[in-house]
């Protein structure tokens, strides 16, 4: 007698293999926080990285993104998540794993190997190779691998459709990295590249890479997490009375007092600067440096982006930052009162060039 499959348990199926938030409340397995193993239900940090991510899938059919956040907002968990679950519904997909040191390497891959031998009866995928490095499911041809930052020729001689690089900013041979097992990520339909850290001061590899992201002038897609999007990042307001410097940054951002008040307890740890860079509110702040005193404050350019100015009479003004043959860009942009308007940007444009717009 033949097995009639039901129309709606096909649908299921086929719709387990396309939507990843489903798949992972339905399959995969974390070590919460606080609660031991449980589903892993997307958090808000979480939804949002998946809407832009598939997003510019579905727009340019593959996958470049830069990811800056706070500490603990789970987005490496989103990340292995995603890919695992490409992984085992694909034929022939090779993953690679990139950290800053051995302990993320082991902590990550320990994730996958819990997805995996966590899977409910029906899911399971057999994996013929299944160590503290690497991965292959032999029924599917596709597997992990995954490699420490130290070593400057890691994954060079792969070929890899889908990459994590975590904590790029602590990466001590980050270019080495970028010209070695990114490269082996072809640039192909379906192929995808997801680096994300916590920031590490300026001018390192991350931070160009996120500047560049941020101004279009490269593939990624830059993408910012604050802190306060974390549920349990808020404390007891028993005998917390907030500061006018509290105040403004509770109305700029739209937080309740125990946000507030778990933001102070932070800061006492850490310090201002300290916090500022793994607890960022805007991706501006995350870049400062101890004594770095900026010309407009990250909180003003926030402030100013939220205002609606009309363009009222009075003189119009030009702003022009020229470059020349680099990699910057000559940027232009018209003012009138306090509402600037009309931004253009050019490249590789000599000084007459510029002159003539």
């Amino acid at each position: 007698m033949s097995l009639q499959l039901n129309p709606k348990t096909i649908e299921a199926s086929q719709k387990l293999l396309t939507d990843f938030p489903l798949y992972a409340r339905t399959a995969l397995k974390l070590r919460s926080k606080s609660e031991g193993i449980q589903p892993f239900f997307l958090n808000r940090a979480q939804q949002y990285l998946h809407e832009r991510i598939e997003k510019q899938k579905a727009t340019t059919g593959k996958v470049r993104a830069i990811i800056l956040k706070g500490r603990q907002q789970g987005c490496s968990t989103y990340v292995e998540g995603r890919f695992f679950h490409r992984t085992v519904c694909t034929l022939g997909l090779r993953t690679f794993i990139l950290t800053h040191e051995d302990s993320a390497s082991s902590n990550l891959f320990e994730m996958v190997q819990r997805f995996h031998q966590t899977l409910p009866p029906g899911m399971a995928v057999s994996a013929s190779i299944a160590n503290a490095k690497e991965m292959h499911f032999d029924g599917l041809d596709s597997g992990y691998k995954v490699g420490t930052a130290g070593n400057k020729s890691v994954g060079r001689s792969s070929t890899v459709q889908l990459f994590h690089g975590s904590e790029v900013a602590f990466w001590p041979n980050a270019e080495e990295h970028a010209a070695g097992v990114m490269q082996a990520v072809p640039d192909a339909p379906g192929t995808e590249i997801i680096l994300e850290s916590t920031a590490n001061g300026l001018g390192n590899y991350f931070h160009r890479m996120w500047c560049e992201a941020e101004r279009g002038q490269s593939d990624f897609e830059a993408i910012f997490i604050p802190w306060y999007w974390q549920d349990e990042y808020t404390a007891n307001v028993l005998n917390f009375v907030s500061s006018s410097e509290e105040n403004q940054y509770m109305q700029d951002y739209g937080l309740t007092a125990g946000q507030m008040a778990w933001r102070r307890n932070k800061i006492a740890q850490l310090g201002e600067t300290m916090f500022k860079q793994e607890y960022p509110a805007n991706a501006a702040e995350a870049f400062q440096t101890t004594g770095d005193e900026s010309l407009i404050k990250p909180e003003a350019v926030m402030r100013a982006r939220k205002e609606t100015v009309v363009i009222e009479n009075g003189p119009l003004l030009i702003g022009v930052d020229p470059a020349r043959f680099g990699d910057d860009k000559t940027a232009i942009i018209r003012r009138r009162t306090r509402k600037a308007f009309g931004i253009e940007s050019y490249s590789k444009k000599d000084t007459m060039e510029v002159a003539g717009i």
